[in-house]
Formats: C-alpha cells, sequence, structure tokens
C-alpha cells in the first residue's frame, strides 16, 4: 500500500513524499490499536457482566456447583417478566418478604411441641407453710399431685423436704397467707406466663381431681380473661368490714381458685400495687379478687354449678366419717373438695376417687362391649383379623 503512493518509474524520494508515508503508517497503527482496545474491553465487560449473572442465579446452596433451588429466568434490559408470587407471603405494606431459606433435616424440629411452641394445660401453685411441707404438702405430693402436669409449693426459705419448694423471700408463713399469695402470683406472671395456659392457686388441705379439672379448662379459651372458682360475697356480718361494692365478688380460696393466661396477663403489672394500697382486710381471697375486680374490671364466675364443681365442706368432715358418703350426690361430679387437715384424711379421700374411677371406667367398658358385640355380629368375625 505505501509503495502504491510512489511513482513507479522513479527511485528518488522527496522529503514531501516521506512525510507523508509516515503520516499514513501512523493512521493505520492507531486504527488497529484503537479496534484492540476496543475488544479488549468487551471481552472484560462480558467476563464481569457473566460472573455476575452466575451468582445472581445460585444460591448459597449451589456447592459444587449444581443448584438446589430453582433458577430464575433473567430478562433482557429494560424487558420485566412477571413474577409468580402464588407461595409468597405479602406483608401488611403489600412488599412481597424474601423466600424462606431451604427445609433441613438438621433444624427440623422432633416434635410437635418444640414446633409450635405449646403450652402446658396447667400450672399447680399450693401455699403452704415450713411446719406443713412434711404432712399436707407431702400428702398432696403423694396422691393427686402425681396427676398434675406440674405443681410447685410456695412456702417461707426453709427445707424443701424433698418436695419442688419455692421458698419466697421477705415472706413469713403467718395466716392467712395474703402476702405469699400475691407473691405466688408474681412468681407464675415474671417465670411462667408463656409456658402454661391455665394457673390454680390451691390451699394445701384442698383435694383437686386434676382430669376432671383439665378437662372442663380445655373447652375455655385460656387468652381471655377469666376469674374461676366458688363465688363469694362474703358472710353478712363481714360485709360491712370487707367494703367490697353490690357489683363485686371473689373466688373462695379454700375449694381453689383458677386464673387463665389473660386474667393473669392483665393482673401481673398491678399485684404489688394492689399489695401496697388496694387491701382493706385481712382475708386473702377476698382482696386478691378485689384487686382484680379494680384493676382488670373482672368478677369471680357466677354460676350456681360453681359452688358444686369447687366444693366447699360445711360439714367439717361429717360427710366423711362413714359409708354415707358414697350416697352423696355432689362428690362424684366435683373439680375440688376442701378441707382435710390431716395426711390420713387425704389418703382416704384419694381411695374414694380411684374408686369412683373404676366404677366410672367399667361402665366405659360395658358401653364398649356392647358395641363390639354389635359389629362382631355384622362381620361375623370374632376377631377383626385372624
Amino acid at each position: 500500500h505505501l509503495m502504491s503512493l510512489l511513482p513507479e518509474k522513479s527511485t528518488d524520494y522527496s522529503a514531501g513524499q516521506a512525510v507523508e508515508c509516515a503520516a499514513v503508517v501512523v493512521r493505520m497503527l492507531s486504527t488497529k490499536l484503537l479496534n484492540l482496545v476496543r475488544i479488549l474491553f468487551f471481552l472484560l465487560l462480558g467476563a464481569i457482566l457473566g460472573r455476575f449473572l452466575i451468582d445472581d442465579s445460585c444460591n448459597a446452596d449451589c456447592g459444587d456447583g449444581i443448584a438446589t433451588a430453582p433458577q430464575r429466568h433473567l430478562a433482557p434490559r429494560g424487558l420485566k417478566i412477571p413474577k409468580d408470587d402464588t407461595n409468597r407471603r405479602t406483608s401488611t405494606t403489600g412488599n412481597a418478604k424474601k423466600d424462606p431459606p431451604p427445609l433441613s433435616r438438621l433444624t427440623r424440629p422432633k416434635t410437635l411441641d418444640q414446633e409450635l411452641h405449646m403450652r402446658q394445660p396447667l400450672l399447680i401453685g399450693v401455699v403452704t407453710a415450713q411446719t406443713l411441707l412434711s404432712t399436707r404438702a407431702t400428702a398432696i405430693y403423694e396422691t393427686w399431685g402425681a396427676a398434675a402436669p406440674k405443681v410447685l409449693f410456695f412456702s417461707s426459705p426453709g427445707d424443701s423436704h424433698g418436695l419442688p419448694v419455692v421458698n419466697l423471700e421477705n415472706v413469713d408463713d403467718t395466716y392467712p397467707p395474703q402476702k405469699k399469695v400475691y407473691y405466688m402470683l408474681k412468681y407464675f406472671y415474671d417465670n411462667f406466663l408463656d409456658k402454661y395456659n391455665w394457673f390454680l392457686r390451691a390451699d394445701d388441705d384442698v383435694y383437686v381431681r386434676v382430669d376432671r379439672l383439665t378437662a372442663l379448662l380445655s373447652k375455655l379459651d385460656p387468652l381471655e380473661p377469666l376469674y374461676l372458682g366458688q363465688p363469694g360475697m362474703g358472710k353478712p356480718e363481714d360485709r360491712e368490714r370487707l367494703e367490697l361494692l353490690p357489683h363485686e365478688c371473689y373466688c373462695m380460696g379454700g375449694p381453689g381458685v383458677v386464673f387463665s393466661r389473660g386474667l393473669l396477663q392483665l393482673l401481673g403489672p398491678h399485684l404489688e400495687e394492689c399489695l401496697r394500697n388496694v387491701v382493706v382486710s385481712y382475708n386473702e381471697d377476698v382482696e386478691v379478687g378485689r384487686c382484680i375486680s379494680r384493676r382488670v374490671g373482672i368478677q369471680c364466675s357466677w354460676s350456681y354449678q360453681m359452688a358444686k364443681l369447687f366444693y366447699m365442706d360445711y360439714s367439717k368432715g361429717e360427710i366423711f366419717k362413714n359409708s354415707n358418703v358414697y350416697n352423696h350426690k355432689d362428690l362424684p361430679n366435683v373439680m375440688s373438695v376442701h378441707s382435710f387437715k390431716q395426711p390420713s384424711e387425704m389418703y382416704r379421700i384419694h381411695q374414694f376417687y380411684l374408686e369412683q374411677k373404676i366404677k366410672d371406667t367399667q361402665l366405659i367398658l360395658e358401653e364398649t362391649n356392647k358395641e363390639l358385640k354389635k359389629w362382631q355380629a355384622i362381620t361375623k368375625h370374632e376377631k377383626a383379623y385372624v
């Protein structure tokens, strides 16, 4: 190309012709160099974009390069591909949340309780004293307490006598146990509010039929503020002293008092203030009821049936002195019976209800046998499979 610029028959080159040749060479080299730079630029840009797109389409579990999650389709710039939001949850603001992480066997819960954080049905707190731990409290622990999901005994500081005892600081064993009960409820509120649905406050001389009580409570909503027990308004001669308002009633402490989780959640923040400012009388059950009424606006369950379910023995033990107890119309259906001052009395009533349980089981067995014979006649087989 350069030679074509020179005269064909001349061998002598002037200075102007040499400059012209040099300029042509420079233009050619600069064009080639510019083209090379452009090629290198686009190669580098392609490598960067390719690496970015690969990282974006492979999740953290790619491992050896095989993606375990569905790949997302990539659209050219300016072209939007609609996303499949069928399985996406949307927030309250309407923005789609990120996809949850892949399922893993390493983090898979073993039980339904672990997965759903299920609460236990009932926590029982027994109000007792150091001098009664080895007698009344032990009798409860060996009888009906053995059937309870969890039972704790609340006493002043001292020996536990092998029982699950909560020693309350700054509390003595004087009766009535007003401060002790308030502190027990505060202990429930601080430590067990998110672990149990129902809370029973019990004396150490009450017998509780745990299976029947939990069956009743399973039909109720624990998130509702429920205050359950035998309703009381005080004896006529005590009403002026108790200073209850006409619409107020409290749950009597003797046969036991049940607090729902919903009620304890509302009551908990007021317990210490109630103990300082609301208490009028020395009657612990009245004062707890007053605190619930004045601070939460809830009254004790009012139906007549509650007096039969949470049974108060006003005969002072006379009904348990002979076999007439087996003919008592209310005892077979109660949730609790109060009161049994001696361990021997607690053991006797426990035996009585075990006998009652056998009778109930026999009735169920008889009904099941009748049903079984009916289906044996239909299938014409004594046993379903032989």
